[in-house]
């Protein structure tokens, strides 16, 4: 079970830990995109410290429904503390954490500012 909260803009939260190039797990905090149909994004400079892998470009489209060519790679988070390779999209703002991360789980929250969220796995 993976447990976080709500913030004061009223966004949910959690932390996820990543594994860098050398297996050393690293913790994030992470605001849950029910938008987002991919994995996670990551800033510029958290991608260069984990010495993620460069898997090439895509074309997504933003929530400002422009389509972007955007930079990808490939990461191991520890998901319900098992390693789980994903896609990571390079955006530099706050790290998000979309619903392809949350496919097979049950997502619960008390939205309030302090409320508490909850991931557990399903399958």
């Amino acid at each position: 079970m993976i447990r976080g909260r709500i913030n004061q803009r009223l966004e949910p939260v959690i932390n996820v830990p990543i594994l860098d190039d050398h297996d050393i797990a690293h913790s994030f905090e992470f605001i849950l995109d029910t938008g987002f149909n991919g994995h996670l994004t990551l800033p510029s400079d958290v991608i260069d410290r984990l010495g993620l892998k460069y898997s090439g470009q895509r074309a997504v489209t933003m929530a400002d429904g422009f389509v972007h060519d955007v930079d990808v790679f490939t990461a191991r988070v520890l998901w319900h503390e098992n390693p789980r390779p994903v896609f990571v999209i390079r955006l530099d703002s706050f790290p998000l954490l979309g619903m392809r991360s949350l496919l097979g789980c049950r997502l619960s929250m008390n939205v309030y500012a302090g409320g508490r969220v909850v991931v557990q796995e399903t399958l």
